[in-house]
């Protein structure tokens, strides 16, 4: 069977600096794969890359067993969806109105009612846990609250693959957790994830698999506490964290320490 998502040889650069470089691997359905890195790794730009948004020098990238560049935009809307780093409104919407962009590939092919559009977005909202907000115009909500939203209609737009830049930045340890949960319940109904991703004991607790990015190149592949190991952490951040084990679980736990 094809793998839904393959990138491979892809390199991307501005002038002489080099952002991504052989960049190759791929994602099968049912997986939540996170990509790691330090800040400047090249997170971002293979994101961006992928979704289409920013077009790379060498390489392929194939979704669904079709090249990325073949797709028109309505047909790469239906294959993946894509919530990037900052969603900032530029004009006061409100929460509905917002999660109903989401349906606009899918309306190019079929009819929806403005009542299924409205359950479904209600329905969305109660998933990541903000359904009390659906009156609120979206420029009035706090940041956390607005990636909730704008979690929610990648919800709904309901393709095979999503592509999540660091979602859980701006958001608080609990709708943290909520969104991974969300996340990692729709990749065991047979959907996939790609996440960039800062927090690692996140990563570790929520991933199928990890990619770890360093100076554009993929530096490591594979199961969280393989990815983790004290080698690559001490790589990446010097002596600056620590490297321990989460008594229930047994996961790896990468924590900062006071010198």
């Amino acid at each position: 069977m094809k793998p839904l998502l393959s990138v491979s040889q892809l390199n991307y650069h501005v002038g002489v600096k080099v952002l991504l470089k052989s960049i190759s691997f791929t994602i099968n359905s049912g997986e939540l794969v996170g990509i790691i890195g330090p800040n400047g790794a090249g997170k971002s730009t293979l994101m961006k890359c992928i979704s289409g948004f920013q077009s790379y020098v060498q390489g392929s990238i194939e979704i669904q067993g079709k090249s990325l560049a073949s797709l028109s935009h309505i047909e790469r809307a239906l294959c993946m969806s894509y919530l990037p780093q900052y969603s900032e409104a530029a004009f006061p919407f409100n929460v509905m109105e917002t999660i109903a962009f989401g349906f606009h590939a899918k309306q190019q092919k079929i009819t929806m009612s403005s009542t299924e559009i409205d359950v479904k977005s209600r329905a969305a909202l109660e998933k990541v846990g903000i359904a009390h907000l659906h009156k609120r115009n979206v420029t009035d909500l706090s940041g956390g609250e607005k990636q909730l939203v704008h979690f929610a209609r990648t919800l709904v737009q309901d393709t095979p693959l999503m592509l999540l830049d660091e979602p859980t930045a701006s958001l608080d340890i609990g709708h943290e957790s909520q969104l991974m949960n969300v996340l990692y319940q729709e990749c065991q109904k047979g959907k996939s994830a790609l996440v960039a991703i800062h927090n690692l004991n996140t990563a570790a607790e929520f991933c199928d698999r990890l990619i770890l990015i360093n100076h554009g190149e993929i530096m490591a592949e594979g199961k969280p506490n393989d990815v983790l190991n004290e080698e690559n952490i001490r790589t990446l951040y010097q002596d600056l964290v620590m490297v321990s084990h989460h008594a229930v679980t047994g996961n790896t736990l990468v924590s900062p320490y006071k010198k």
